[in-house]
C-alpha cells in the first residue's frame, strides 16, 4: 500500500486540513490495509495482527465487504497456511489497487488545499481558534492593547476586532508562562453564568471591569434558565444564562437595551502554542 503523501504545513508545522477517505457502510482505510495485508500474507490470522484486529473482527470486516460486493473480495481455501489459505479474488486486487489510486488522489488534493490556505494569514488564523475546543460559551478573538505586571497578578485588555474591550485579570505567573505580550493574539474566554446582565442602573455603578453595552438579538428559554444573547455595536455578541424569573423581570425581548457585565477574574485567556 502506497506511503501517504503529507500534506503541506502552516509555519508552526501543522497540516491544517487532515482526514481520512472514508466510504458508504462505514468500510474506511482499516478494511483495504486489511485487503493489502491479505494480499502480501495470504492469511486473515497473520493479517488480522498487522492491522490491529483480531480474528474475528477482520472477518466480520470482510465478510461484510463481500456481502456489500458485487463479486467476491476474498476468498478462502481449505488447507492453506494454519489450515486455511486466504486470498484477494481478481476483483478484490481490483478494488485495492483502485483505492490505492483514489488515497493517492486524496493526498494531492490535501497538499494543494493546505498549500492555498497556508499562503492567507486570515484563513489560518480563523481555522486554528475553529479547531480549538472549549466549554466556555463565549469565545472572543482579539489583541493585547495593554498589559500591566504587577508583584502577584497580570491585567490584560483585550481589544476587539469591533473596537470594544475586555479586561482579563490573571496571576503574573500565568502570564509569564502564556507569553503574553502588548499586540498579541488571544482567544478570551467566559463562561455564560458568569455574565450578568443589568438593564437599568439605577444611578449606581458597578466595580466589574468588563462591562459590554448592546442588544438584545437572541433569547432561547429553557425549563428554568435562558440562554440571552447580546450583540456589540463591533459584530460580537456575548451570551448569558439568566432564570426564566430573571428574564421576565428584567422585561427583556429582542432589540431590548442591555449590558452584559463580567469580572475581569472571570475572563480565561488562551494563546496559540
Amino acid at each position: 500500500m502506497p506511503t501517504p503523501v503529507p500534506p503541506t504545513l502552516t509555519a508552526d508545522g501543522n497540516p491544517l486540513i487532515q482526514g481520512e477517505i472514508k466510504l458508504i457502510g462505514g468500510l474506511n482505510e482499516k478494511l483495504f490495509r486489511l485487503l493489502d495485508a491479505i494480499d502480501h500474507t495470504g492469511s486473515i490470522n497473520q493479517a488480522a495482527k498487522a492491522v490491529g484486529l483480531t480474528y474475528k473482527g477482520a472477518w466480520e470486516m470482510v465478510g461484510r465487504a463481500n456481502n456489500l460486493s458485487p463479486k467476491l473480495l476474498v476468498a478462502t481455501a481449505i488447507g492453506g497456511k494454519q489450515g486455511g489459505g486466504t486470498r484477494l479474488t481478481p476483483a478484490g486486487k481490483a478494488f485495492l489497487n483502485f483505492f490505492n489510486g483514489l488515497q493517492e488522489e486524496h493526498q494531492r488534493f490535501l497538499m494543494q488545499l493546505n498549500q492555498r490556505i497556508a499562503s492567507d494569514a486570515d484563513i489560518i488564523f480563523l481555522l486554528k481558534r475553529l479547531i480549538m475546543k472549549a466549554s466556555a460559551r463565549n469565545q472572543f478573538s482579539g489583541k493585547v492593547s495593554e498589559l500591566k505586571l504587577g508583584a502577584v497578578s497580570a491585567t490584560i485588555v483585550i481589544r476587539l476586532k469591533g473596537g470594544e474591550d475586555i479586561v482579563a485579570s490573571i496571576t503574573k505567573d500565568a502570564a509569564e508562562k502564556l507569553g503574553i505580550k502588548q499586540g498579541a493574539d488571544v482567544i478570551a474566554l467566559v463562561k455564560a453564568p458568569q455574565v450578568v446582565i443589568v438593564t437599568d442602573f439605577g444611578g449606581y455603578q458597578l466595580s466589574a471591569r468588563n462591562q459590554l453595552q448592546g442588544t438584545v438579538t437572541h433569547i432561547q428559554p429553557g425549563a428554568v434558565n435562558s440562554e440571552v444573547v447580546i450583540g456589540l455595536q463591533g459584530g460580537d455578541s456575548v451570551a448569558a444564562t439568566v432564570t426564566n424569573e430573571s428574564l421576565e423581570t428584567l422585561g427583556l425581548a429582542i432589540g431590548s437595551t442591555a449590558t452584559a457585565i463580567f469580572k475581569a477574574s472571570a475572563v480565561i485567556l488562551g494563546i496559540a502554542a
